[in-house]
């Protein structure tokens, strides 16, 4: 930037891009030294005043997505907590949304260091992300240096092949450095070096050092550099650089230069070499031990342009290689050893100690891990990984745990090594790749990792390998599969007295039991794991261990406690700072207060996990929330609002590829619609999920389309259909081992008879459906069974032992609070005890119901209710002679007496 020059054209190409709001990502392509960076430094310096810029990010050393995806939200305002709780799965979309906000400029220098040499990305999670940038809209511009073009859609992006300076702008340059020479006699060199920048800066910069005070163009014919074509005809040269003259001239350039330096200095550059990060003199001076190595030597090997430097925010000077000069320095080094050995003491001496917060907080760490696995010390790199490895997978640096145990798992391979260095290796690159939901990739690590560990009697990387298979089980849904791993690394850990094992083991079959519908056994395990957790001191396991249980609570109808639970574990993680925990809990308590039938709570939790997880670019989690959302208000009836919200969750699962999420709410838009009457269109909507959940092999998925698809075409009164379908959906639930979902299968089994008039039938269902619940506690559910007992027998005549059904039905609603559950069994007992002609009782326990249905805002039920009132008015004069306000006045007279009998009887 010294020496500045020309590029005026290209500048104001650019700009116009820039200005163009359908123009979303800018490259500048050209060989190594040709200015693709100083070029970007102008416009980002100078030509972005329209743009808020935030950030430049050089990729040379091979930055991960997730590092500068955190890097640049960083620089957008978010906290380091708030970046760090961003899943990695997220981050694409989290970049790409912030970005779409605003009018943001985002460089990124060396893009070609992120390519295979097949063209192909090394972290194929850039592809994601710029997939996602050029679709999507909004004003924010990228623009990248790339020596190579990647395979990018020619949509919303413009190409600048970047040529060599003319003979005037060279000769510009050339002398603003401090060359002299004739006009003539500088542009005739700036053409013959096809104006190459780096190569003009190098020659400028050796002729000034080596020169001075009268360093002439012309002077280079007695270092033999005055004419490259001269060179072209030396055979010994002859094939050995594919870039052409150019690369030939700065490579013997270098040469003139590199043989200029002392002894030092040549060894310094040398040693440096080893370094894939910038450094600084007191890096520098590790390299040279005993000798006086200050930061005076780096500024004069930057004057000659082997190094490039840069100043940090402090001001403090870092220099590095341009690649181009590291690729040149590399190849003259013979043996690198004793630097690399330098460099591990120089970062172990300076490893931060915990508390970390970021990635950067452990750099030393990974360059540890680095210079080790460049010397082949692979057990050395492994335990370098190990000081830090449970920081970054607390912090979600999954992807970043994928790259560091790939390599050390693929150069053990190679030694057919069965070291439990290995399989440890084994183990955390099939856990980090759990994380990342790729299933089958971790379930192939994870058993190599069992392999080696029982031949070698290791029973705690045994027990280790064993609930991560466990894990990765569960998360296929092969629940049973999960159990049994899971069951097996508990017994190991509890033989080896391993706590903090023995609580994750029981943590994660508490989560297996809860799929399987078994909630008294999950809240055991999630107990037992509490039990422990307290006193190993992890509280993010323990937050998660409380959630766990308010899941299970929950599934059981005992929302009170389901509540109480998921409050705790939110409070631990607002202290702790974990933001995704945080919106997880809150999800947990709006399904808990839905629920209960207080939609407008529900409906404020959701909305606050929503903007959490928008605020932390997890979008998985946002469509979570929106799920929520959308049963929220198709409980309330509202359900072109659910559908709006089911129909945002489901783009973005299927932009993300979560196909059990998708199927999920293509459930809640078929649930809507049934119940809007578009049954068709439900019946799509659930054939589409049933398909979706067959396709992954979820049972559980499957059966709950099944059971859909019974509900609605009992709608349609098609029963025979309906019975085939909930046939299907018990047969499954039955063979997986889902209780709660026999019990609901069953419960549809009874009214698709009981829709078709077969009462007993329809009764015995109801009857094997109300033993389920009672035995594994689901309050709801049994309550839900009685009132369809009560239901089958008011249709059947026998109203006296309807209502004692109803009257069940009514308590249990009542004491675990379910609002909605209450009304309806009210709504119930009012039909039943109407035909019984106990018609003030009849019109009291409607209005309790109306009373209800209003609370919850529920309009036409509060219609239906109040419809059956005036039914039942017409019918008793007395109502049609008094007063409204008198009417009304009576009427709760006689709910509280009604409902004071109804203790009164129930105590008895």
């Amino acid at each position: 930037m010294d020496y500045w020059q020309g590029r005026t054209e290209e500048r104001q190409k650019i700009g116009k891009w820039m200005a163009d709001g359908n123009i979303r990502l800018i490259g500048i392509t050209g060989l190594g030294g040709f200015g693709k960076s100083t070029l970007a430094v102008k416009i980002y310096e100078e030509d972005s005043a329209e743009f808020v810029r935030i950030g430049w990010v050089d990729v040379s050393r091979r930055v991960t997505f997730t590092e500068l995806a955190r890097r640049v939200l960083l620089r957008l305002g978010f906290s380091a907590s708030t970046v760090d709780a961003i899943p990695e799965l997220s981050l694409v979309d989290a970049l790409v949304n912030h970005l779409r906000e605003g009018r943001y400029l985002l460089v990124i220098d060396n893009l070609e260091s992120l390519l295979q040499p097949d063209g192909q990305w090394l972290d194929a999670i850039y592809e994601q992300f710029f997939h996602g940038w050029l679709g999507c809209g909004g004003k924010s511009v990228i623009l990248v240096t790339t020596r190579e073009r990647p395979d990018f859609p020619a949509i919303k992006l413009k190409w600048l092949p970047l040529p060599g300076l003319s003979p005037a702008e060279g000769a510009y340059l050339l002398r603003a450095a401090g060359v002299l020479g004739t006009e003539a006699e500088l542009q005739d060199f700036a053409k013959k070096a096809e104006g190459h920048p780096l190569l003009l800066t190098l020659v400028a910069n050796f002729l000034i050092e080596e020169e001075q005070p009268n360093p002439q163009i012309n002077y280079l014919q007695n270092y033999g550099l005055a004419n490259v074509s001269q060179l072209l005809t030396d055979e010994k040269l002859k094939g050995s650089h594919r870039e052409g003259k150019t690369d030939i001239w700065m490579r013997l350039v270098l040469d003139a230069s590199f043989h200029r330096l002392s002894d030092k200095l040549q060894r310094l550059l040398l040693n440096l070499s080893v370094y894939r990060i910038a450094f600084n003199g007191a890096m520098a001076d590790a390299q040279l031990p005993g000798e006086e190595v200050s930061e005076r030597d780096l500024r004069q090997l930057a004057r000659r342009s082997l190094l490039q430097e840069e100043r940090d925010k402090n001001r403090g000077r870092w220099f590095q290689f341009h690649p181009f000069i590291l690729a040149y320095i590399k190849q003259k080094a013979s043996n690198l050893t004793e630097a690399h050995q330098k460099a591990i003491a120089y970062y172990k001496e300076n490893a931060k100690s915990e508390p970390w917060q970021t990635i950067s907080d452990v750099a030393e760490y990974l360059e540890v891990f680095y210079h080790c696995y460049e010397l082949g010390k692979y057990d050395d790199a492994f335990k370098a990984i190990g000081l830090c490895a449970d920081f970054l997978t607390l912090r979600g640096y999954n992807i970043d745990l994928v790259e560091l145990y790939r390599q050390l798992v693929e150069a053990w391979q190679q030694s057919n090594s069965e070291s439990w260095e290995f399989a440890a290796s084994l183990n955390s690159l099939g856990n980090a790749y759990n994380s990342l939901g790729q299933y089958q990739s971790a379930i192939d690590y994870l058993q190599q990792s069992l392999a080696i560990t029982r031949e070698m009697s290791a029973r705690n990387g045994e027990a280790k390998s064993l609930i991560g298979l466990g894990n990765a089980y569960n998360s296929l849904g092969q629940y049973r599969l999960a159990i049994d791993y899971l069951e097996q690394s508990l017994a190991i850990f509890r033989e080896i007295s391993d706590c903090n094992g023995e609580a994750a083991s029981l943590g994660n079959l508490g989560s297996a039991y809860c799929s399987l519908g078994q909630y008294s056994l999950a809240i055991d395990y999630y107990q037992q794991s509490l039990a422990i957790l307290p006193e190993v001191g992890d509280c993010r396991e323990e937050a998660y261990s409380l959630i766990g249980l308010g899941n299970a609570c929950h599934s059981l109808g005992q929302y009170r406690l389901a509540i109480d639970y998921l409050q705790q574990s939110l409070a631990i993680f607002r202290e702790i700072g974990d933001r995704n925990g945080e919106a997880n809990s809150l999800i947990g308590l709006g399904s808990a207060y839905n629920s209960l039938g207080q939609y407008p709570i529900a409906i404020d939790y959701f909305q606050q996990s929503l903007a959490i997880f928008r605020e932390i670019g997890d979008r998985n989690g946002e469509a979570n929330s929106l799920i929520g959302l959308g049963n929220a208000y198709n409980s309330l009836g509202q359900y072109p609002i659910a559908i709006g919200y089911y129909q945002q969750s489901l783009a973005i699962q299927r932009e993300i590829g979560d196909r059990n999420g998708e199927a999920t709410s293509l459930i809640g838009l078929g649930s809507a619609y049934n119940s809007l009457g578009q049954y068709p269109l439900a019946i799509d909507y659930y054939q589409q999920s049933l398909a979706i959940f067959r396709e992954i092999g979820h049972c559980n998925g499957e059966a709950k389309s099944l059971n859909n698809l019974g509900n609605v075409y009992n709608s349609l009164g098609k029963y025979r259909l309906a019975i085939d379908y909930s046939q299907q959906s018990l047969g499954l639930k039955r063979e997986i081992g889902d209780r709660n979902g026999e019990a609901n299968s069953l419960n549809n089994l009874g009214n698709a008879y009981g829709f078709q008039g077969q009462y007993r039938l329809a009764i015995d269902y109801y009857q094997q459906s109300l033993a389920i619940q009672r035995e594994i506690g689901d309050c709801n559910g049994e309550a839900n069974s009685l009132g369809n007992l009560g239901n089958a027998y008011d249709s059947l005549g026998q109203y006296r032992l309807a209502i004692d059904y109803h009257q069940q039905s009514l308590a249990i609603h009542r004491e675990i609070g379910n609002c909605n559950g209450e009304a309806i069994s009210l709504s119930n007992l009012g039909t039943t005890l109407a035909k019984l002609g106990r018609k003030l009782e009849a019109v009291a326990a409607y209005q309790n119901a109306c009373d209800l249905y209003q609370a919850m805002g529920l309009d036409a039920d509060v219609q239906h209710a109040d419809n059956a009132i005036q039914r039942l008015s017409k019918k008793t004069n007395i109502w049609m002679s008094l007063p409204k306000a008198i009417v009304g006045l009576l009427l709760r007279w006689v709910n509280r007496l009604w409902r004071l009998l109804h203790t009164f009887f129930r105590q008895r």
